[in-house]
């Protein structure tokens, strides 16, 4: 009996080798749909893709990065939807892991994203405050990710003065004028 425990434990970790394997071609090959149908305006397609690829990183243990950034993705991706709820969800998660890595960048994304989802529900105050949070730390942002901030913050400004919140729409207005 002691000579088939040694043959059962190469067999058992050939399997996993090779489950491990197919896991990740799988993963990488849903989440090279998913990003092929997000640049393409297939949100629905995109979205099966990057929830299926973020079903297999839970699954096998991946990266807290990785799994962050799938969970913004989607929340991205249901916020241009206008499923605000779900996006919200999956920000927060996204964030929570975010916040314990220290990745800065990262947690002022995401913290963006959740205003925005915010301020989809009509809920103006609530997203100003993280917006506010966030927006301090906007000099952190290059390209693509600080045209996002000034948008937003471009957006709050024009709504909340019109809500009678006049002195926060003048921070935000000051705040995009310096970026």
């Amino acid at each position: 009996m002691k000579t088939h425990v040694p043959v059962m434990l190469v067999v058992a970790a050939v399997l996993f080798s090779c489950d491990f394997r197919d896991a990740r071609d799988e993963f990488d090959q849903q989440l090279e749909y998913c990003t092929v149908a997000e640049n393409n305006g297939l949100l629905e397609s995109a979205l099966e893709g990057c929830r299926t690829a973020l079903a297999i990183a839970e699954q096998h243990g991946y990266a807290p990065e990785v799994i962050s950034g799938l969970l913004y993705r989607l929340g991205r991706m249901e916020r241009q939807r206008g499923r605000f709820t779900e996006a919200k969800g999956l920000m927060e998660r996204s964030l929570a892991i975010e916040e314990l890595s220290g990745e800065s960048t990262a947690v002022i994304l995401r913290m963006l994203e959740l205003s925005l989802c915010n301020a989809g529900e009509g809920r103006w105050v609530k997203g100003a405050e993280l917006l506010e949070r966030a927006s301090s730390r906007f000099d952190e942002l290059e390209g693509s990710d600080r045209k996002a901030a000034a948008g937003a913050l471009r957006l709050f400004s024009v709504r909340l003065r019109g809500v009678g919140q006049t002195a926060t729409a003048d921070r935000f207005q000051s705040r995009l004028e310096s970026l």
